[in-house]
């Protein structure tokens, strides 16, 4: 708002004046609020609706909430949603495909609500619109359209641009493990189809061939490349999972299939340090090559190694294995799902039952 020192006047109360706070002449209910700390001076405009002494009382107290704010470093003028979304996505340390698809989703789905009003401005009922034109989306697209909005106010809150985050616990989409999961249709055809891809193609190999089957038992492929030979138990028929490889940095324990224990077996070399090395003796970071020749002998044209916890999934889904089980042999992040995984005989061998089902029983 222009400020025009002659449209203001001071004022005083109990026949003290007082400091930092002007009353506009024509508008008895307008105040103009200033506070000069260390050289830096805020200037804040409101408008009040109380009367007599009661008005007073009112924006004595809003200048000393004012000042309070200043001086605890609340006094960077405030930016548009829009804008506190895009100076988060410079300061983060992300790849470029996650901040392309985090771009794709705010522009999508959050701008045109909220984008051009100011951060704080912004209520609990606004971030409600947005959830509400999320009715149709599916819960892990509405997790990630909050978990955007999230980000942005804890950023701002940490810019002190806000004091508090005007979200509730509806706004706290949670999305199960299966959820989380594309379910692949005809999965169990799939299963049998990149499993012998994996047999056939790797027959000669045996380090791609085991790392390719840990991915088919549910694990992620950095946990895969990053396996040591400490992480596997032979006699107990287990692997670890340390939680410096975990994505949700928890230790995992799982029975080791009979099927990559023989692959490993094969292996040659010292059983010591990283498992899967390339020809310079160190970890693998790219099997994009590998990867082409499951799709083409598999005849999946979209084919990742990600597909493959996708398709374990759906495998076990359809099997009737139930959704706490499916999660914990995932690794999911739900604390209710791990507690439950944490207590399980670490012998269960639910899982390579279902796959040797899948695999032999259904041929």
């Amino acid at each position: 708002m222009p400020y025009n020192s002659k449209e203001w006047k001071c004022i005083t109360y109990r026949s003290n004046k007082l400091i930092g706070i002007k009353q506009h002449k024509k508008n008895n209910k307008k105040f103009m609020l200033e506070v000069n700390i260390k050289k830096l001076r805020k200037r804040k405009f409101i408008t009040l609706e109380y009367k007599g002494e009661e008005l007073i009382r009112e924006v004595i107290e809003y200048y000393s909430s004012f000042k309070s704010d200043i001086k605890q470093g609340y006094f960077i003028e405030a930016k548009s949603f829009t804008d506190m979304f895009n100076r988060m996505m410079l300061v983060k340390n992300s790849s470029v495909k996650w901040n392309k698809m985090q771009k794709a989703i705010f522009k999508n789905h959050i701008e045109m609500f909220i984008g051009h009003k100011n951060i704080k401005d912004i209520q609990v009922y606004d971030i409600d619109e947005v959830l509400i034109n999320t009715t149709v989306k599916a819960p892990s697209s509405k997790k990630a359209i909050m978990d955007i909005i999230k980000s942005v106010m804890k950023y701002a809150k940490e810019e002190k641009l806000i004091k508090d985050i005007p979200l509730e616990a509806r706004h706290n989409i949670k999305v199960s493990a299966l959820q989380q999961k594309t379910l692949v249709t005809d999965a169990s055809s799939k299963f049998i189809s990149v499993h012998k891809a994996i047999v056939k193609v790797f027959n000669c190999n045996p380090s791609f061939k085991a790392m390719f089957l840990f991915g088919l038992y549910g694990r992620r492929k950095t946990e895969v490349l990053k396996m040591k030979w400490e992480h596997i138990e032979f006699k107990s028929k287990q692997y670890t999972i340390p939680s410096e490889h975990s994505k949700i940095k928890i230790t995992f324990s799982f029975s080791l299939p009979k099927e990559i224990i023989a692959t490993l077996n094969e292996i040659q070399g010292v059983k010591r340090g990283i498992i899967f090395k390339n020809k310079h003796s160190k970890r693998y970071t790219n099997i994009q090559k590998q990867i082409e020749l499951i799709r083409e002998y598999s005849k999946w044209d979209d084919f990742t190694f990600h597909s493959m916890r996708n398709l374990l999934a759906s495998n076990l889904h359809s099997r009737g294995v139930s959704s706490s089980y499916i999660s914990s042999i995932l690794g999911h992040t739900n604390p209710n799902t791990i507690n439950q995984y944490l207590t399980m005989e670490r012998t269960h061998t639910l899982i390579e039952k279902e796959v040797n089902k899948t695999l032999f029983e259904d041929e």
